[in-house]
C-alpha cells in the first residue's frame, strides 16, 4: 500500500466568509469545506520559506492531498486540532516521487 492510499493526516477545511454586523463592522464566519480528507502535513523546507518571505507570504508548512482540495486564501485548515490559513493556491506537485499530490503552503496560526 502507497502513501498515497495511506496518508497520515486528516483535515478539515473551512471557507472564510467576511460580513457586515449590525454595527458596521466586520465579523467572519466559516463553511464547512470537507471533513476528514487524508492528507500529509509536513514542515515547510528553509528555501520554502525564503522563496515565499520574498513574495511577503509567511509560510510554516505544507499539505499534499491525493486530489485537488480546491482551496486558495479564503480557507483555512484544521489538522490534528491545528488551525492553518491557506497561503497559497494549491498547486500540483510531482516531487514526492509518487505520482502527482496537490500541494498547499499554510501558516500555522497561534
Amino acid at each position: 500500500m502507497s502513501l498515497l492510499d495511506n496518508m497520515p493526516h486528516t483535515a478539515t477545511a473551512k471557507r472564510r466568509t467576511r460580513t457586515k454586523d449590525a454595527l458596521g463592522g466586520s465579523k467572519d464566519s466559516f463553511t464547512t469545506l470537507f471533513e476528514d480528507r487524508a492528507c500529509w502535513r509536513q514542515q515547510a523546507s528553509s528555501g520554502e520559506i525564503r522563496e515565499a518571505q520574498a513574495r511577503e507570504v509567511q509560510i510554516t508548512h505544507k499539505v499534499f492531498f491525493a486530489s485537488d482540495p480546491g482551496l486558495d486564501e479564503r480557507d483555512v485548515l484544521v489538522i490534528g486540532g491545528d488551525t492553518m490559513s491557506v497561503r497559497s493556491y494549491v498547486h500540483p506537485d510531482a516531487s514526492a516521487g509518487l505520482g502527482v499530490l496537490w500541494r498547499v503552503m499554510v501558516k500555522l496560526e497561534d
